[in-house]
């Protein structure tokens, strides 16, 4: 028997597929590399099968017989990761957790849920809907994401601002090591006993293990949402009103500040021609909502200009377009043609640094790309990340991927040199692998490696992500 259907005799019949066309399916996720390459008709490496693994118990098996039979495996969530973390080898297997869908039990005491990693966040949503509560995580991909991804590439979502991102919300979890044993971290609000090994596996994308289920802190449901918009003449401006928020604690759950270009791609529909923009959300319910306003409001006209509250209402309504646009110019149709590539970075550092980390990625993009437009949106008493957006335009589609290629290493350069963090929420995959040691430094690079030799010794797991 071959090892394939070795593993095949240990699961149930319809765990494994070879389908040429499911191969191909599962062969890349969301990258703009990868996805530039499949419409050009590139050669692309396909697995050699995808597994569909429906409990935990089902994954220690695969991950038991890979470890066996040296057989790399790439876990994968719903394929919206767009750094390639999910990225297929010719030997490799893809374990696809879609099945790993079952929602529940809630916790209504205690306000928390349990879920299996492969349930997507547009589900779980309006699961929770119905007993008024929320996690609080909103990522932009939120309808093509999957709670396992969240926590694989250290997820943040919209109002993280106020409501913290993925780490704040994971209590439990329960993973399975590549040698196939399951390690289960009992759900608690805080814990000192050792090193956090829930934390360990936030943000190791799947080169660690593979989180099969969670325990997610829930909070009540917004019953609406209230907004601030005010106009500024310039990003430096804006960044220290969004900042002075923060810090004032006005209970401002969702922050975000938009450069001009940004400003202008985000509300051309309100015929907004020049200058930036920045949003202040608060969620409606919580005690002194009218004054904590107020307070907001004093702080951002000092140098603002109030737009009223239909920047706000627009953004909430639309929040979660980009992703259509994305496939529209990345995907089959190619909206804009050949030679296009389109790309985010998502970079943070301390707000001491924020001016050089803002200017100098912009002026590094802007060497390789017609258009560069960038906005905060994850801010904390001491920093934020700023989110660049950049398209790229080339004589072909090889030329395009050149001048991405070029893009990318001189932004990270620049980003190194103003002591940002090369990835706030998007992760590393192997689009950033090759930035990774320059950012850990040698010692961390090596305790980093280390830690994988340790855990996986057959190297079996996600091999070409975070390599170092």
């Amino acid at each position: 028997m071959s090892p394939l259907d070795i593993l095949a005799s240990r699961l149930p019949a319809d765990a494994i597929s070879t389908d040429p066309q499911t191969l191909r399916n599962h062969a890349i996720d969301s990258w703009s590399l990868a996805l530039l390459r499949r419409v050009r008709g590139d050669d692309l490496p396909e697995p050699c099968a995808i597994l569909f693994p429906a409990r935990t118990e089902e994954v220690a098996t695969i991950l038991a017989w890979a470890s066996q039979t040296g057989t790399a495996v790439i876990p994968r969530g719903a394929g919206s990761g767009v750094c390639g973390g999910a990225q297929a080898d010719p030997e490799a297997v893809v374990l696809d957790l879609s099945r790993m869908d079952r929602i529940g039990p809630v916790d209504p005491e205690s306000q928390t849920v349990d879920v299996q990693a492969g349930v997507r966040g547009d589900r779980l949503e309006e699961a929770l809907a119905s007993r008024g509560l929320t996690t609080g995580h909103y990522p932009q991909s939120i309808a093509i994401s999957t709670v396992g991804g969240w926590i694989a590439a250290s997820s943040a979502g919209q109002a993280s601002t106020g409501f913290g991102a993925i780490e704040d919300v994971l209590l439990g979890l329960t993973a399975v090591l590549p040698d196939g044993a399951i390690l289960r971290l009992r759900p608690v609000p805080r814990s000192a006993a050792g090193p956090d090994l829930k934390r360990l596996l936030i943000g190791s994308e799947g080169t660690l293990a593979v989180v099969t289920e969670a325990t997610l802190a829930c909070r009540a449901r917004p019953q609406a949402w209230e907004w601030l918009a005010f106009g500024y003449h310039d990003f430096a401006t804006l960044a220290e009103a969004l900042k002075d928020v923060k810090r004032a604690e006005t209970g401002a759950a969702v922050l975000r500040g938009y450069d001009e270009t940004d400003a202008q791609l985000g509300f051309g529909a309100l015929q907004h021609t020049t200058g930036c923009v920045a949003l202040a959300g608060f969620p409606a319910g919580p005690p002194g909502l009218d004054a904590r306003k107020q307070a907001a409001t004093e702080i951002m006209r000092r140098h603002g200009t109030d737009l009223g509250v239909r920047y706000g209402e627009h953004w909430w309504q639309h929040r979660n377009d980009a992703v259509r646009t994305y496939a529209q110019i990345m995907g089959p149709e190619r909206a804009f043609g050949t030679g296009v590539i389109v790309d985010t970075m998502e970079v943070a550092g301390l707000w001491s640094t924020i001016p050089r980390l803002y200017h100098g990625i912009r002026t590094a993009l802007s060497a390789h790309a017609q258009v560069v437009a960038c906005h905060l949106s994850h801010l904390y008493p001491s920093g934020s990340s700023l989110y660049f957006t950049f398209l790229i335009t080339g004589a072909d589609d090889q030329d395009a991927e050149t001048k991405y290629r070029q893009a990318w290493q001189q932004a990270a350069t620049s980003c190194a040199q103003a002591g940002g963090t090369i990835t706030h929420h998007h992760g590393v995959g192997r689009l950033k692998a090759r930035f990774l040691e320059a950012e850990l430094g040698e010692t961390g690079a090596s305790v980093l490696t280390r830690i994988r030799q340790a855990v996986d010794p057959a190297g079996i797991m996600n091999p070409a992500v975070i390599r170092l």
